[in-house]
């Protein structure tokens, strides 16, 4: 069965466009399942009294017993142990101190459990009546919806009726004409006799056949039809065909089981508009594609016949999304966020947030022990972050080479110790623009990591408010391989993003987007992830076990260049990534011409040395360093810091005598 996402039915008149998958329809006996179950929920006045004491009873007797500390507690054992579970998985040689409090922690979750179960009746009766009351106000609930639903579906089928009139009289085959004896013109129509409305169709019976007294004596029938209109006419394809186009609707025809009555059928989810205008996260986290788990799935939205569309990003691996403001491109990126940290383990994802909006938009994300780095507000920690993602990317291809894996999912089958993979998020590109060389050398970031990054498990999520070639160079933007819009004002602004018009033919409806994944295009109702969904998303991420870091550990005491680079930059270069040798060419090729040209780096180490020369050495975080020339190079070694000489002890100065302030009197 494909993929469907039902959802609420479309509202009375809603304007639809594609069709519903014959397969799908099977779902609507789901909906008539929960009907059933709902009718079975129904209490009395005086049950739901019994059930609202009852309640009342066992949440005072909880309270007594402490239930709400209890599996607070319970929860925080629970945590610690997999903690140490996960370690000495990691770790098996352990000191006997941890050996130690593993078992001290094991033998309280016993403990707690034990008195868990000694209230689980309690707790159980509880959850039982909290559900029956639930079950009941929800069909209460749904009661009320369904007689406004039905109301609206009436003043909807009367509207049809209509149109399928006006339809008949404007077909000749479809209807008699003639004069009266007054010489006043008449047309004769089929006439509707009954209207039979259901959720997701309504059917109009037509009047075919008709008794009279007698003939109904003597089982007798006569035609209904107008003069001249045969029930050939009515069901022809050229018919059905003109009724669509009157009710914007697909029209069929049904028979009867004895094929006496002829019915018309108008769906109200095939075609005009499979799309629904508003999709809940939660519908959406119920269709992940489990199957594709390893390749990274995330949400992008109900598509054409409501099915649930992902994406993944193995096949995906960089995208660009694009979008005015207000048109939820932030939301989906929150959901996508969402899925991907909850579904997924820290050793499997790690994160890094760019929020150049101060942090506004990600907020909500700020303790998430997926993130593999602080969250970058500025562009010159955005620079460091990038920097090192790139020099991770780069040590990843040297590790893929070695073992001869040709992609990120078989060096995972390989190596010993898996991968995570590494997805940068970066809300707000617009905000680089201008800055000069620090936004050359972003670009240039961005860049490498788009070019090189998917074999190695890095991506990158670039979002603009402005598709303009000033903010994401074609260079940048080819490397994204789906890419993602919201309404887009005008032509032009569409072709920039998705080299087509499709993002300004958009609906203005908010969370409405538009994908391109090479050729193929799709159009889908982005999901509402609400701030309490976040919550809960974070929630679900920080109880799985804390990452493994150690294999970042190395990476995070590479020093990386910073926009204006100095002497303090040139030796941390030299002592955390060259050895110790202080050369201008090969601090240049490390850090290139983006942050500071070939000569000024000349002039710069050419000064420093000359003032460590004369100092007789420099202090560098803690140590102190001598200089000395090997060859044609310079190189810093560590020495002892020489004793500093004594100041000399100044001479007193004579001060002048201050006289007391005088004395306030009165």
């Amino acid at each position: 069965m494909k993929q469907l996402l039902l959802g609420d039915l479309p509202k009375a008149g809603e304007p639809l466009k594609h069709a519903i998958d014959d397969d799908n329809k099977v779902l609507l006996e789901t909906d008539i399942q929960e009907r059933i179950n709902r009718q079975q929920s129904r209490l009395t006045k005086k049950e739901l009294k019994a059930l609202f004491k009852r309640k009342g009873q066992l949440h005072k007797q909880l309270n007594e017993l402490n239930y709400n500390k209890k599996i607070i507690r319970q929860d925080e054992y629970i945590r610690l142990k997999e903690q140490l579970i996960y370690l000495f998985k990691t770790q098996p040689d352990q000191p006997p101190r941890m050996i130690a409090k593993f078992d001290r922690v094991k033998k309280r979750c016993a403990l707690i459990e034990l008195a868990m179960n000694d209230i689980k009746p309690v707790i159980d009766e509880y959850e039982d009546v909290s559900n029956q009351i639930t079950a009941h106000e929800e069909l209460i609930k749904w009661e009320v919806e369904d007689t406004e639903n039905f109301e609206a579906f009436k003043r909807e089928a009367r509207t049809w009726e209509a149109q399928l009139q006006s339809a008949f009289k404007q077909s000749p085959r479809l209807h008699h004409t003639g004069f009266d004896a007054k010489g006043k013109r008449f047309i004769i129509i089929p006439k509707i006799e009954k209207i039979i409305i259901k959720d997701d169709r309504v059917l109009f019976l037509v009047k075919t056949t008709s008794q009279n007294a007698i003939e109904k004596f003597f089982g007798k029938w006569h035609s209904a039809l107008p003069y001249g209109v045969d029930v050939s006419s009515l069901i022809s394809e050229e018919t059905l065909e003109n009724l669509s186009i009157a009710c914007n609707r697909i029209v069929t025809v049904e028979r009867s089981k004895r094929g006496t009555n002829l019915f018309y059928v108008i769906s109200r989810l095939d075609a005009p508009d499979g799309i629904p205008n508003k999709v809940n996260y939660q519908q959406v986290v119920d269709w992940y594609p489990i199957k594709e788990h390893k390749k990274a799935p995330f949400p992008f939205g109900v598509g054409e016949d409501r099915k649930v569309i992902h994406y993944n990003l193995e096949d995906t691996p960089h995208v660009l999304i694009a979008g005015a403001s207000n048109g939820g491109k932030s939301n989906l990126v929150n959901a996508m966020i969402a899925t991907l940290v909850t579904m997924n383990t820290p050793d499997e994802i790690r994160i890094m947030l760019v929020d150049l909006k101060g942090g506004i938009e990600f907020t909500h994300w700020r303790n998430l022990q997926h993130q593999v780095r602080p969250m970058a507000t500025t562009p010159t920690t955005v620079l460091e972050g990038l920097q090192w993602l790139r020099l991770t990317m780069e040590k990843r291809l040297i590790a893929l080479e070695k073992l001869k894996a040709k992609n990120f999912l078989d060096y995972n089958v390989k190596a010993k110790k898996k991968l995570p993979r590494l997805i940068c998020f970066i809300d707000e590109l617009a905000t680089i623009v201008g800055l000069n060389d620090l936004t050359k050398a972003l670009h240039g970031e961005m860049r490498v990591l788009s070019a090189q990054g998917r074999a190695v498990g890095v991506h990158l999520v670039l979002c603009t408010q402005h598709p303009s070639v000033e903010v994401i160079p074609s260079v940048i933007k080819t490397n994204m391989m789906l890419r993602i819009s919201a309404l887009m004002p005008s032509y032009v602004a569409s072709m920039l993003i998705m080299d087509s018009a499709i993002a300004s033919n958009l609906p203005d409806v908010i969370g409405r987007m538009c994908s391109a994944f090479g050729a193929r295009e799709k159009t889908a109702q982005t999901p509402l992830i609400s701030d309490a969904q976040i919550a809960q998303a974070i929630k679900t991420a920080n109880a799985y076990p804390a990452p493994d870091e150690s294999q970042f550990e190395e990476d995070k005491l590479i020093i990386v260049a910073k926009p204006a680079f100095g002497e303090e930059d040139a030796l941390n270069v030299a002592l955390h990534q060259l050895d110790g040798v202080l050369a201008v060419s090969r601090i240049n090729e490390i850090i290139g011409t983006k942050l500071i040209s070939l000569r000024n780096l000349r002039i710069l180490v050419k000064g420093l040395i000359a003032r460590i020369k004369e100092d007789g050495g420099i202090r560098v975080d803690g140590k102190f360093y001598d200089i000395k020339k090997v060859g044609s190079a310079h190189h810093l070694i560590e020495a002892e810091e020489p004793e500093a000489k004594p100041e000399p002890i100044p001479l007193p100065v004579e001060q002048p005598i201050e006289q007391e302030p005088p004395l306030k009197t009165g």
